[in-house]
């Protein structure tokens, strides 16, 4: 089968390696081509595609860092040539069982921790999809994939078929990309679309959409909760899966609300899947998180300075501000993602004593919290020398108006390529800002 390979990256390269290995003919175009790739691309004697709109060609994989709607792609589909994604090509010509998370917040944690208990449960599984690695890369033949998917996957899955959906909740996201909270939604919708009696999805009981997308879906359906008895639900401060005590939220590593949804997810999910519960209650216990999500970086007298770089959505930054200690000064900026400030303006109202806006979104980010608490703007252009003069003011401001007392929270609710790499670059930047700032002050 004749195949072109649009968008390269970390996707792109681990489709056309399994492609490559299934004895497929590879052709490829990426508009910002590294020496990297094609060398990787010679290696796999793919042939470069000047002209990707006229390819004749029987299938595209096209990255999901581009655009479905890229005339590119259009052109192609109006030619009846079938434009798919990687997790969709895996789906179709690699013979094992997918677990599909997604969701707007939450999805690296759940998918990792669910990764980690059944790994240890002595399942023979593999993890990839919108973390690293890429699902391609890691998709083995009678293993459990487990996979976090993201919308710009999902718009581009027409027949997945997942054993197991886990849906975590819906927020808004991406609008940059998809035009609007409804376009996102359906992208991500796409998780459960081809379910049938023989599937099984995981949901979040107490996001009212989800309920009625469960209510639609002629899977067997499981939902844990927060709030209210269920499959899996809070009770006090114990986790219940299918009417049992299971643990007590403090044996876990991980502290939050939003942690402890994450878990009843896990621990439902498992279940499903057919795992024991002193399985599921070690897998939870013993795992300790994923690098870069929200953290104590470090505590100087009373000031509590938190790094959550990943938080780029509202939903995300929702959790954060309301696990920080107040009062809190809040660093967020970057590229804007179609940020929904007004959601959390009563956060903001009653826990933010300060906000400082960096970055390409920082001043219309000012503007905004600036109408329900005090805000300022860090105008370097230079993503590091912002986080640095972010930090000094942030600690001036609590000395001067609270004793030295509070936390300094970094949630950028916005994307990180103004100014960065990537959120991993901004979170070691705000660290070395942090000792460059508390040690330099008087």
């Amino acid at each position: 089968m004749k195949l072109l390979l649009y968008g390269l990256g970390r996707s792109g390269l681990a489709a056309a390696q399994l492609a490559h290995r299934q004895g497929h003919e590879l052709w490829y175009y990426d508009q910002r081509l590294t020496a990297q790739d094609a060398a990787e691309m010679a290696r796999l004697a793919a042939v470069p595609c000047l002209e990707p709109s006229r390819a004749e060609v029987d299938i595209c994989i096209a990255a999901p860092g581009v655009p479905w709607d890229h005339p590119d792609l259009l052109a192609l589909r109006q030619r009846g040539i079938a434009v798919i994604g990687e997790v969709e090509w895996v789906y179709r010509t690699v013979p094992a069982e997918i677990v599909g998370i997604t969701g707007t917040a939450g999805k690296t944690t759940v998918t990792r921790w669910l990764g980690d208990v059944l790994a240890a449960g002595g399942v023979r599984v593999a993890v990839g999809g919108n973390i690293d690695p890429a699902l391609a890369a890691v998709a083995e033949p009678g293993k459990l994939l487990v996979a976090e998917l993201s919308s710009f996957m999902l718009e581009r899955c027409p027949t997945l078929k997942p054993k197991l959906a886990v849906l975590l909740n819906l927020g808004v996201d991406h609008l940059d990309r998809h035009g609007s909270v409804c376009a996102y939604h359906a992208a991500k919708r796409q998780l459960i679309a081809n379910l049938d009696e023989t599937s099984a999805l995981v949901y979040n009981q107490d996001d009212p959409l989800l309920r009625e997308w469960a209510r639609t879906t002629p899977a067997s359906t499981y939902g844990y909760s927060i709030a209210h008895p269920t499959h899996a639900w809070l009770k006090g401060e114990t986790l219940m899966l299918l009417g049992q005590p299971l643990l007590n939220s403090s044996e876990l590593r991980l502290t939050g609300r939003h942690y402890q949804a994450n878990a009843l997810a896990v621990a439902l999910a498992a279940a499903v899947l057919g795992l024991d519960t002193a399985s599921i209650r070690q897998g939870l216990r013993d795992f300790a998180g994923v690098a870069g999500r929200y953290s104590l970086v470090a505590q100087v007298e009373g000031i509590r300075f938190i790094e959550d770089s990943i938080a780029t959505r509202t939903l995300a930054v929702q959790a954060a501000l309301a696990e920080t200690p107040a009062p809190v000064v809040w660093i967020a900026g970057g590229v804007d993602k179609g940020a929904d400030l007004a959601s959390l303006q009563p956060l903001i109202q009653d826990r933010v004593a300060l906000f400082i806006g960096i970055g390409q979104s920082g001043p219309d980010f000012s503007q905004t919290v600036g109408k329900w608490t005090r805000a300022l703007i860090c105008s370097e252009s230079d993503g590091k020398a912002a986080l640095r003069s972010a930090c000094s003011l942030a600690i001036d401001f609590l000395r001067r108006h609270h004793h030295g007392q509070g936390s300094v929270l970094l949630a950028p609710l916005a994307a990180s390529f103004d100014q960065f790499a990537d959120y991993r670059a901004r979170a070691a930047a705000f660290r070395e800002a942090i000792g460059e700032a508390v040690w330099t002050r008087p």
